[in-house]
């Protein structure tokens, strides 16, 4: 029993002296409060930031008064579309990463830092303006500038339309169409409805105009509209494929949608005027991608030449020349026989383009082409001109004349030429430096990429890219220019003496007139006129020689050349190799 109670005093001891022990530390806690840490606080770099819609930017930030402590660091904004995080090194200097609503009018939002020193109670925030840009706004519009479209009665065609400034919204499905009374029309979206086609059906009775507004909308609660009123031509009767047509003033023409001379139908959904060089000729350039037509309406009494193209949205797929004048081929034909053969040629009376025949007149010069290629360039608006034919668009602007550097490939491409390109583009006028020698090509600076037969003059066929109407072609070089050597000259080729006029070819001798040679029928004394319409140069594109001289193409090559008819003072009868570039005339032979 002394044992316990020794036993029980003792540890009744030994817990006394720890609880005063306890008190001690805890005393010396209270009495003691530690060093004072200093203020914290954070700032950014700048009050004011700025950002384009959904665009990111950095804020940076310094943070005083750390000493030493663990903070804790977060950031927000006050649209909660903005997101922000926060980045900083040991010293707790760093940047928040601020990333925009991509949706937007454009706002001031507020960035907030928040700095926590949890341990020691401690806080502070700091606050810095980002501007942020408005987003793009909402629109829907017709993919390319849509003016006219061709069909027949009750039937349809396809409009296409492009949606911009989506960003990351959400375009919804339904959308407000309306159309001219008795028409249908119907909205096809493309998988991310940023495209789509309003499909339209014509009433049986057609109307002269056809007005559709259709309305978008998106999750963020925005709305376009497209509004569009077109003109409406009926479709008639196609005419047989050609790369030219000859259309008399006021008339319809209905184009076959296909590649020129071919039977293969093209991928176009609108068609849009190239070019004109008479203002008001052409009233409206149509299509029809379900008919597979592009339809040309003219207005009456004026008379020239234009480019009309087919287009996918706003990419030229093919284009054709329209001669517009009540010129009949066939009704006076230069019509040549060669007397040691017995065979005859029949050529046009004038150049491919030409207003009219007559001898000394500016509108007899006709288009320039460069060789292989199926598109006319204007050529001298005078028979001693180096001034352009003006050409204008569909509203009277003007269509200014484009000189381009071919492009070119690297050798290890064996295949890419610039047929494609100069499809796309049959305003452009391409041309090769001379450093290119010996293969100085619109074409392709490659001589095995070049092709020999573009007009035929390999294969014996009118091909696709001929630029002759139909029934007509570019004739080969040689036996059909035989007539070119039925001339005398006094003297040399290259003095100036005259030629004898008793010979069928031969030119003037007074300069005013010497501006051409004429070939003189025999029997009927009928005369058809060669003009001096010069050229576009091969390496510049620029227009030289009118009045001075002339080339006209044939559909034949030799080497790099291509071979070209000469026309000069001194030149009655020249054949020759030239570079393709070169801009020429055209005399199209009957096939």
């Amino acid at each position: 029993m002394n044992l316990i109670n020794k036993l029980g005093k003792n540890l009744l001891a030994a817990l006394l002296l720890t609880g005063a022990a306890t008190i001690v530390s805890c005393g010396s806690d209270d009495s003691d409060d530690g060093p004072k840490l200093g203020e914290l606080k954070a700032i950014f770099s700048s009050d004011n930031f700025s950002v384009e819609a959904g665009g990111t930017v950095s804020l940076p930030f310094t943070v005083t008064g750390v000493e030493g402590a663990t903070l804790a660091l977060s950031a927000s904004a006050s649209n909660t579309a903005a997101t922000t995080s926060v980045t900083s090194d040991a010293n707790y200097s760093g940047s928040v990463e601020f990333t925009a609503p991509a949706i937007t009018d454009g706002e001031k939002i507020t960035v907030t830092l928040t700095v926590t020193d949890s341990k020691n109670n401690r806080s502070t925030t700091a606050q810095t303006l980002v501007t942020v840009d408005a987003s793009e706004k909402l629109a829907v519009a017709l993919s390319a500038d849509i003016k006219s479209m061709a069909t027949k009665p009750g039937g349809s065609f396809e409009l296409p339309f492009t949606v911009t400034g989506i960003g990351t919204a959400t375009v919804a499905s339904d959308v407000t169409l309306t159309a001219t009374s008795g028409w249908n029309a119907t909205c096809e979206w493309g998988s991310d409805k940023s495209s789509g086609k309003i499909k339209v059906t014509a009433p049986a009775a057609l109307t002269p105009t056809l007005a559709l507004s259709m309305t978008i909308s998106d999750n963020h609660n925005r709305t376009a509209k497209l509004e569009a009123t077109l003109t409406i031509v009926e479709i008639s009767t196609a005419a047989n494929a050609a790369n030219c047509y000859i259309v008399a003033p006021g008339s319809t023409l209905t184009i076959k949608a296909v590649e020129g001379n071919s039977t293969t139908e093209l991928n176009f959904n609108n068609a849009a005027l190239v070019w004109q060089d008479a203002q008001g000729m052409v009233k409206s350039v149509s299509a029809n991608s379900s008919e597979k037509v592009v339809v040309v309406q003219l207005n009456a009494g004026i008379v020239g030449n234009a480019v009309v193209a087919a287009k996918l949205d706003d990419v030229i797929v093919w284009s054709w020349h329209v001669w517009v004048s009540d010129y009949d081929p066939m009704s006076d034909p230069f019509v040549w026989t060669d007397k040691s053969t017995g065979t005859s040629y029949t050529f046009m009376d004038r150049n491919l383009g030409a207003k009219n025949a007559k001898k000394y007149d500016a509108g007899a010069l006709g288009l320039l082409y460069q060789w292989g290629r199926k598109d006319p360039f204007v050529g001298a608006d005078g028979t001693e001109s180096s001034v352009y034919v003006l050409k204008y668009d569909i509203d009277g602007n003007r269509v200014r004349e484009v000189s381009e550097e071919r492009p070119t490939y690297p050798s290890s491409d064996y295949e890419s030429t610039n047929l494609t390109v100069s499809i796309q583009n049959p305003n452009t006028f391409y041309f090769a430096p001379s450093s290119s020698y010996p293969v100085v090509d619109w074409l392709t600076d490659d001589a095995q990429r070049q092709n020999h037969d573009l007009w035929g003059g390999v294969s014996g066929y009118k091909t696709k890219y001929d630029p002759c109407p139909e029934g007509w072609k570019v004739p080969a070089a040689g036996a059909a220019w035989g007539f070119r050597k039925e001339y005398k000259k006094a003297g040399a080729l290259n003095d100036a003496q005259p030629y004898d006029s008793s010979y069928p070819w031969f030119i003037e001798y007074d300069d005013a007139y010497c501006i051409g040679f004429r070939y003189k029928q025999a029997d009927s004394g009928k005369e058809y006129w060669f003009p001096f319409a010069g050229r576009k140069e091969v390496g510049t594109g620029v227009l030289n020689g009118v009045a001075g001289g002339a080339t006209f193409h044939t559909a034949t090559c030799q080497n790099t050349y291509a071979i070209m008819e000469m026309l000069a003072w001194g030149n009655p009868a020249s054949e020759t190799g030239l570079n393709r570039p070169y801009g020429s005339s055209v005399r199209c032979i009957k096939e």
